[in-house]
């Protein structure tokens, strides 16, 4: 084989390999796009989750899990909506995703003109998951996750949801045993 013919193969594949990660991008890059892909190569995927807040929302958005008595998350086939109400607090009766591998979020905000997405590099702050809860008498009654939408000076000055949101307590060690 001579150079040109070298030189001229490797460039169709820059060319091909380029060509497939724009389409990916362009085209791919969404929870569903993920979703599919990750699917498809074998890897562990959850369902992936949007997360809407109401137009004018600004604070925390707490998502609780497993909730007894409260409605399931609805789900559009591939992605689980979690629609979150003017307060948003949401509690749902669908368990949280621990042990089903990557965990792909998308955020919006309902307009009357449709779903506008929200950024993560201005819009979307401190994202939590599987934060533990617990109920008047200590007990585990849920888990949760979470995120702050605003601009970055309010997340600042936020209070975090500390009240509603316990870390698992770690209990003292004999440093004998």
């Amino acid at each position: 084989m001579n150079i040109a013919r070298i030189v001229g193969v490797i460039a169709a594949l820059l060319l091909l390999v380029g060509a497939a990660v724009s389409f990916f991008f362009r085209y791919s890059f969404s929870a569903e796009g993920l979703y599919r892909v990750k699917s498809s190569l074998g890897i562990d995927a959850a369902s992936p989750e949007r997360h809407i807040v109401p137009a004018d929302f600004q604070g925390w958005a707490i998502l609780h899990f497993s909730v007894d008595g409260t409605p399931p998350l609805e789900s559009d086939g591939v992605c689980l909506v979690v629609e979150y109400p003017a307060s948003g607090r949401l509690e749902t009766s669908t368990p949280a995703h621990d042990s089903e591998g990557f965990l792909h979020r998308e955020y919006y905000r309902s307009t009357p003109d449709g779903l506008v997405a929200l950024s993560r590099t201005g819009e979307i702050w401190g994202e939590y998951n599987m934060r533990i809860v617990r109920d008047e008498d200590g007990a585990m009654s849920s888990r949760s996750a979470g995120f702050f939408v605003g601009t970055m000076e309010e997340f600042r000055k936020a209070k975090r949801p500390i009240r509603e949101l316990e870390l698992l307590e770690i209990p003292d060690r004999d440093p004998d045993q």
